[in-house]
Formats: structure tokens, C-alpha cells, sequence
């Protein structure tokens, strides 16, 4: 390569020495010449803007990479908040639901006949003959088939199987369900059978002169010791005689809600004290 100031090739280290000599002659005469100063920093100045622009656009890529670094990590937080939140505003309508449910329980047994322990309902079967649902309670604390299990407004059914965590509860609305009953105030005896419908149960056998009539309502009478006397049942809606039976058609709407159940108590009666 030709040299800058000679027209042959001379070693690098001769061209180095050149420009050293030349710079510190620059600098010697620009201390006692401002003029040569000034046109000094002139020739320098764009290369002093190209230096500075350079310094400057480094430092914001390196503000914007720090920027984005702290975007994603204050993203990352915020997803987990808002999944964190989901979860517990998916969570509330259930928790409002059993707390309503387990305070209509309260309200409807103050003074339960016996102990109780409140159920989680985690299952349920409502086919049209075979009504029950499954709760989160088995013979390990107690459970036992044949115990009643009582819902916010009245009885619900009655234990049928049972295993260490679980037991399966038959409806009163389930066809195999009954429960001996009574008018309130009233000594009648009558029995109340499931249908396979949750809205709707009948009392067979009864005369088409009988002296039942609809508003009435019926409670356990405590034959046959399972069910504690005076647990509400329901309330006759409907009187029916047909002229072909011999018998009246009598429609009971269940004191539960036994097609919305989600928190249930079991009863261990005074003759049969709980483990």
C-alpha cells in the first residue's frame, strides 16, 4: 500500500513515527495559535458527534433491554396474580352457594336430635328411578347405613352404602326411598314413598274419603327408630280422587331441595351415639 505522504511504500513503523511527529507539532503550534485551535476541533468535531451518538444510542439499548427485562418480569408477576385471581373468583360462587346452603341447614336444625357432622355432597345421581348422591364422609368417621342425613329445609334421605371416605345417600324422591310420617299436630300415620322425581313424592293407600287436603304438612313420626320424630318431610300439594281407584292420589313436594344439594348433615340420633 502506497504510503499518505510518500509516493513508495515505507514501513509501517516510519509512517507511525510521521504522524506522531505531526501531531505533536499540531499541538505544540495550536498551544500558541488559537486559530489553528479552532480549526483543529472543527476537523475534529464530527468525529466527536459520531463518538457521541454512538455513546448515546448504546445507552438506550441498554435503558430499553433493562426496560424490557423489568416489562417481562413485572409480566410475568402480574400473569400469576391474574390466574391466582381467576382461580379464587371461579372458587367464590361455589363457597357462596355452601355457605348459603350450610346456613339454611343451621337455621332449620338449631337444636339437631342428636350429633351431627356437615357433608360435602361430591356426587350425584338423579335418573329417573334412582335418585342419590355421594358424600365426602364414610364409616371412618362413623357412617353408617340406614343413618339420616337432613338438607336446609328438612330430611333428605338416608345412608345406604358406605366405604372409609365416602357414602352413597338415597333421596327420599329415590322409587326403593320411604319414611314413615305424620300431619303436624295430627297422630295419623302415613307413609311417604320417593317417585323418582326430586320435586315431587306421594303417600300411597290412602281411602279416596281421606281427610288429608293440600297445605299440610308432614313430619317424621320416628316409627321404626331410624328417622327422630318431628324431622319436616313436606307439604301436600295435591289431592287427587279418582272415581276409578279405590285410593287417593296424593302429590307431596319435598322440604329440601333435593335436586340442588351440596351440603348436607348427617344425624347420629340419641339411641345411637356417634364413634
Amino acid at each position: 500500500m502506497a504510503g499518505l505522504f510518500f509516493y513508495r511504500p515505507v514501513p509501517s513503523v516510519l509512517r507511525l513515527a510521521a504522524l506522531a511527529v505531526l501531531s505533536a507539532t499540531v499541538s505544540f503550534y495550536s498551544l500558541h495559535h488559537s486559530g489553528l485551535r479552532i480549526v483543529g476541533l472543527s476537523i475534529a468535531r464530527p468525529v466527536l458527534w459520531v463518538n457521541g451518538e454512538i455513546r448515546s444510542g448504546w445507552a438506550a439499548v441498554e435503558r430499553y433491554a433493562q426496560d424490557m427485562a423489568d416489562l417481562q418480569r413485572e409480566n410475568k408477576k402480574l400473569r400469576k396474580r391474574i390466574l391466582s385471581l381467576e382461580k379464587q373468583n371461579l372458587s367464590l360462587p361455589v363457597l357462596r352457594s355452601e355457605d348459603r346452603q350450610l346456613l339454611a341447614l343451621l337455621d332449620s336444625f338449631p337444636t339437631p336430635p342428636g350429633k351431627v357432622a356437615v357433608a360435602q355432597v361430591v356426587a350425584q345421581r338423579l335418573a329417573p328411578g334412582s335418585q342419590a348422591i355421594t358424600v365426602n364422609l364414610g364409616n371412618l368417621q362413623g357412617v353408617y347405613v340406614g343413618q339420616p342425613v337432613l338438607a336446609a329445609g328438612g330430611v333428605a334421605g338416608q345412608v345406604t352404602e358406605t366405604s372409609p371416605a365416602n357414602a352413597r345417600v338415597a333421596l327420599l324422591s329415590d322409587r326403593g326411598s320411604s319414611i314413615p310420617v305424620h300431619p303436624k299436630g295430627s297422630g295419623l300415620p302415613l307413609l311417604v314413598v320417593g317417585t323418582g322425581n326430586p320435586q315431587s313424592l306421594k303417600i300411597p293407600f290412602q281411602p279416596r274419603n281421606t281427610p288429608l287436603r293440600k297445605g299440610v304438612v308432614l313430619v317424621s313420626s320416628g316409627l321404626g327408630g331410624r328417622f327422630p320424630p318431628g324431622l319436616p318431610v313436606g307439604t301436600v300439594t295435591a289431592v287427587r280422587r279418582p272415581v276409578t281407584s279405590s285410593f287417593a292420589d296424593i302429590r307431596v313436594k319435598p322440604a329440601a331441595s333435593l335436586e340442588t344439594l351440596d351440603t348436607v348433615l348427617l344425624l347420629w340420633p340419641p339411641t345411637r351415639t356417634r364413634p
